[in-house]
């Protein structure tokens, strides 16, 4: 009576410590220490099998005489140990000297012991220990003393899971938390109330304020007032109707700094459920470098259009007609002298009227886009004609149930996009045939301009130019996709895609 007693007092004790979740370490110690004490044995041993190897190693011993000894032992080579491993139950040995299945323990650290015991500690996928104990004289260990033993294998193993998986949990914790801190834009959570429940570095950095200055409060702190409202409207509608605005999307807002400064931002809203809670999550980027390198972009290409366009006007075009009135002159003297040359000099005079035109046609705003209905199709077509006047090559175009726009803005950088795109080619690629087209659908609007030039280099993404940073500058402006392809047999590919569901402009497919 006095043996079981002592063992359900040490039952107690260790689920005393599982409760407490107390650290595996002093659970090992405490452990190997209340073991021996119950069941009154010369020594107890506890070996570890570290998740996800095939080592072992000690982690726990008491009892006996060469520690540095048994730390050196290769586990392995002992029968007993390696028996374990292979069955659940418990192996008890009342004499190695007599013993039929296993020869006596050689190793100086055992060969003291004439008597054992040994189960393994399971695992959800492989073996998480063995618990063993020994005795110095021979000894037929009792059934409830194998019990005894079967049971504080059950419950150490159920701590070893636990603990494996907590330590797997703050692995976890710790990956997530480092990909938060080195993501480049902002992330920010919120509860359904708008109260910021998370933030990352890149937030903090974006807006100025520290953690603690940002957690719990209103997500409404980031915004100016406008967009404040806004966002409560569009929150409230979505939360009553179930209708979703914003979220799913990106849009562009603006954002409000610590120090009271506003800035464009680009904003992804998300949601998602935990313990049945709805929470939102935010991705923020700070675009004011973008806009600013856009604004800088246009700025720059209107005024050079602009320059060029003075230039034609101011310089070639009266160049153009002073040398128009000096044609007609020379016709006037040769009419009178009645010379042979009178057709020459006429049909030079015709060139040079057309010259004038055309320069006079290019100074006017470098072939203006027209808004009307066929607005981009007349200037594209337009576009193709001049391109085989002023650069020799063939241009042709195509459309194909064209798009009608509502902005003459995205005619204006649809049209930008196609003349960069075969000054390119011909510039560059040394094009000498390019053809566009022009079609859409229910869900894009597609611009295509395919050229027969040599093509880009391996590393041309490395080395690209201005003439692609504006091209994709522009189709970000309006919300479209630029891809440029290279041929396999030789040329290029540039494709703009303008989504309907995406772009800010719309559009309409036109009938004909």
């Amino acid at each position: 009576m006095e043996v079981l007693s002592r063992q359900q007092k040490t039952l107690a004790t260790l689920a005393e410590f599982f409760l407490r979740n107390e650290k595996t370490e002093r659970l090992y110690g405490t452990l190997s220490e209340l073991i021996r004490e119950v069941l009154q044995v010369d020594g107890c041993l506890i070996l570890e099998n570290p998740p996800e190897t095939d080592s072992w190693q000690l982690f726990s011993a008491c009892g006996f005489c060469d520690l540095n000894q048994l730390e050196s032992t290769n586990w392995i080579e002992n029968e007993q140990l390696q028996a374990t491993l292979e069955q659940t139950g418990v192996i008890a040995v009342a004499d190695y000297e007599t013993s039929t299945r296993f020869s006596p323990l050689d190793r100086k650290c055992f060969r003291e012991f004439r008597s054992g015991m040994s189960i393994r500690i399971h695992g959800e996928s492989q073996s998480r220990g063995i618990l063993a104990v020994y005795d110095r004289s021979p000894r037929e260990f009792k059934r409830q003393e194998i019990d005894f033993l079967k049971t504080i294998s059950d419950m150490l193993a159920g701590a070893l899971s636990r603990a494996a998986k907590d330590r797997e949990l703050k692995k976890s914790e710790a990956r997530a938390k480092a990909i938060l801190d080195t993501a480049v834009d902002g992330i920010i959570t919120t509860d359904e109330r708008g109260r910021i429940t998370l933030v990352n570095q890149a937030t903090l950095e974006i807006f100025g304020y520290r953690q603690e200055e940002m957690i719990g409060n209103s997500i409404n702190m980031l915004m100016p007032d406008d967009y404040s409202r806004e966002h409560d409207r569009h929150m409230s509608r979505y939360q009553s109707t179930g209708i979703k605005k914003i979220i799913g999307s990106g849009r562009e807002v603006a954002g409000i700094r610590k120090d009271g400064s506003t800035f464009p931002l680009y904003l992804a809203v998300s949601e998602f459920y935990t313990d049945g809670h709805r929470q939102f999550t935010g991705i923020v980027r700070d675009i004011t470098d973008q806009r600013r390198l856009e604004q800088e972009v246009l700025k720059t290409s209107d005024h050079e259009r602009r320059r060029i366009g003075q230039d034609l006007h101011d310089g070639l075009g009266q160049m153009l007609t002073g040398i128009g009135l000096m044609s007609r002159s020379l016709i006037t003297t040769l009419q009178k002298e009645n010379s042979s040359a009178i057709r020459q000099a006429e049909e030079i005079t015709q060139l040079i009227r057309e010259a004038d035109e055309y320069a006079r046609n290019l100074s006017r705003g470098l072939l203006p886009v027209d808004f009307e209905v066929r607005g981009l199709v007349t200037s594209l077509e337009r576009l193709a004609a001049n391109a085989e006047r002023l650069f020799g090559i063939k241009c042709t175009f195509r459309e194909s149930t064209p798009p009608v726009f509502h902005e003459n803005s995205v005619v204006e950088h649809l049209f930008r996009i196609a003349q960069e795109a075969i000054s390119n080619a011909v510039k560059h690629g040394l094009a000498d045939t390019v053809s566009l087209e022009l079609e859409s659908n229910e869900e894009y609007a597609t611009l295509r301009v395919t050229d027969n030039g040599k093509g880009f280099s391996d590393d041309w993404r490395r080395k690209k130019g201005s003439g692609l940073d504006i091209m994709q500058f522009r189709a970000q402006l309006i919300g479209a996709k630029l891809e440029v392809q290279s041929r396999s047999d030789g040329g290029v590919t540039l494709i703009c895609m303008l989504s309907r569901s995406v772009s800010m402009y719309q559009f309409d497919t036109e009938l004909r």
